[in-house]
């Protein structure tokens, strides 16, 4: 129930900023058109590569505006990358970097990937959907390797989320 309350807290913009991780080094994919690097002293956890809407972001520790102001937020208690479960991750469409500006361009069969440990993850997006910013059942656990997306919808707007689920492919 506490974690219900907390989720609905962070979802509200309530929650302050708190982020912690372990180190990461990757190389960016080249030809990206919004990169999005930190200047921050927090520590990368993976990265994130979308070549449909050229995007590659460092991946952080928390769904905050702490994480997202410098890339991505990945939601805590998410399995590692092809790993059974849900790896939940959100970032900004209008501010800060804003590395899902265009999140609603992707398309079921786009590929996107996470890098962590040395190692590449595919996913495959099989879904997109818009929801409410209450929906709290997108960072549910799952039974197969999924990866969720999610961001503010309609740009600019705080009511709603719009949400990509991806398979893990390879």
């Amino acid at each position: 129930m506490r974690c219900r309350a907390l989720l609905l807290a962070f979802v509200a913009g309530l929650i302050p900023a708190v982020a912690t991780s372990t180190p990461m080094a990757h190389a960016a994919p080249a030809h990206t058109e919004h990169l999005v690097t930190s200047s921050r002293p927090q520590k990368q956890m993976g990265l994130l590569h979308i070549p449909r809407i050229r995007v590659t972001a460092p991946i952080f520790n928390g769904v905050t505006n702490a994480q997202f102001d410098i890339g991505v937020g990945q939601w805590p208690g998410s399995p590692k990358p092809g790993a059974n479960g849900n790896i939940v991750i959100g970032g900004h469409r209008t501010s800060a970097k804003r590395p899902f500006a265009d999140i609603d361009k992707l398309k079921s069969g786009d590929e996107m990937f996470l890098y962590r440990d040395g190692k590449k993850y595919r996913y495959v997006v099989s879904k997109t959907l818009i929801v409410t910013r209450t929906a709290v059942w997108i960072i549910n656990p799952t039974s197969t390797p999924t990866l969720t997306l999610f961001s503010c919808h309609p740009k600019g707007k705080t009511s709603h989320r719009y949400v990509i689920r991806a398979t893990f492919a390879s």
